[in-house]
């Protein structure tokens, strides 16, 4: 048995450290070039894709998943046309009120406020065959201190069913 050598992410540049993660896949029909231009704008696409009924808060002390990504200050960390698309922000996203930081591109992998964290993601569209695209998102998280991480901890495995939830909606309408 071989083991076949897998090239880095753009999402591995930007996070190869990481606290907390989560990923799903869609398969859908068409070439990675089509469901990369299909998903449109980010993050706008987020807003159009979940524009309907997403899941409730689980519980009223912490945003939803679909507000991270409907209200997050993201920035565009990397992107490879046709490919993949990686957006970040920072932050205090695991209380009812988010404390959204402006990051850059080259801020984010140094970001070290007090009590505070980043967030990845990562829309990629592998080809699949020859008319199908794999789709993948995937969120990392990473938190700047101990106090961070004990909140951030209890933020993800609340908030960790519902995100799943949100995130296959978004890609259900963007492979659509």
């Amino acid at each position: 048995m071989t083991v076949e050598q897998i090239a880095p992410t753009l999402l591995d540049e930007f996070t190869p450290r990481f606290d907390f993660a989560f990923r799903e896949h869609l398969l859908v029909q068409g070439r990675p070039e089509q469901t990369y231009r299909r998903f449109g704008e980010l993050p706008g696409a987020f807003q159009r894709a979940l524009d309907r009924t997403v899941p409730p808060r689980p519980r009223r002390c912490a945003p939803g998943f679909d507000e991270i990504l409907t209200k997050g200050r993201w920035t565009v960390l990397a992107s490879s046309p046709g490919e993949e698309v990686v957006l970040g922000a920072a932050g205090r996203f695991w209380t009812p009120f988010c404390d959204w930081q402006q990051v850059s591109a080259q801020e984010f992998a140094t970001y070290s406020r007090r009590r505070r964290g980043t967030i990845a993601i990562s829309i990629g569209h592998r080809p699949y065959g020859d008319e199908l695209t794999l789709m993948t998102f995937e969120a990392r998280a990473t938190t700047t201190d101990t106090v961070a991480y004990r909140w951030a901890d209890w933020y993800w495995q609340t908030v960790k069913p519902t995100a799943r939830l949100v995130v296959r909606e978004v890609l259900r309408r963007a492979g659509s």
